[in-house]
């Protein structure tokens, strides 16, 4: 296909897709004549991976080609794959500084949470950026005094691993690299939303519960509940 009917099929403009042609995101095509080239549909996985890492993962050029470099690499494992593109995904949290007077309090409560976690079976590396996250909420919400036992993580932990399973399940239905780092892109990202939607209602529906208590409620024009 020549590069109108890649951007169609793709779903990527033209100028963009020459500016990963440029940045090396995408290989080049087979050349056909001096100004053309044909593309495959393996051109338009990659341009749907690039896609996805930049504007769903917020990814930046060089951690794109990082990505790619690893999903290149038959030496990496498909699980390896995956990861690194995982890893690349924002936020990232930056642990304090070795001499700061905080970073002893932030490597006790990390090492708490790592071993609280394996404890229940789970294998991760323990340079896993999602650590440092977890650590970083845990450790906030204790310095502004809220309740936040490292304990009290292995019922959230419980809770949010099926999720794992069932979302893996479906990212193993992907063979090609390419379209399963994309849906892995897409589960960790837009699905992380859904999530937060999801606590917030079931908040509200436990303070109505609490408050009016079940079915005492006042109801909205939809026959829910007003809250307090």
């Amino acid at each position: 296909m020549h590069l109108a009917e890649l951007s169609r099929r793709s779903g990527v403009s033209v100028p963009s897709i020459k500016f990963y042609l440029r940045e090396g995101l995408v290989p080049a095509g087979v050349p056909v004549s001096a100004r053309k080239a044909e593309y495959s549909d393996q051109h338009v996985r990659r341009l749907r991976l690039v896609r996805a890492m930049l504007t769903i993962g917020k990814m930046s050029v060089a951690q794109v080609r990082d990505v790619l470099a690893v999903a290149d690499d038959p030496a990496f494992t498909r699980h390896e794959r995956l990861g690194i593109a995982q890893y690349m995904l924002p936020p990232h949290v930056e642990a304090p500084a070795e001499d700061a007077e905080e970073r002893a309090a932030w490597d006790e409560m990390r090492a708490l949470i790592r071993d609280e976690l394996r404890a229940l079976g789970w294998r991760f590396q323990d340079m896993a950026p999602a650590l440092d996250l977890l650590t970083q909420s845990v450790v906030t919400l204790r310095d502004l005094g809220y309740k936040a036992s490292v304990e009290h993580l292995r019922g959230y932990a419980k809770a949010i691993h099926p999720m794992a399973e069932t979302e893996y399940a479906t990212i193993g239905e992907y063979e090609q690299i390419e379209e399963a780092i994309e849906a892995t892109v897409a589960y960790t990202v837009l699905v992380e939303p859904v999530l937060l939607a999801l606590r917030r209602l079931a908040h509200e529906d436990v303070s109505s519960r609490l408050h009016y208590g079940d079915g005492d409620g006042a109801a909205d024009d939809d026959g829910g509940e007003h809250t307090a």
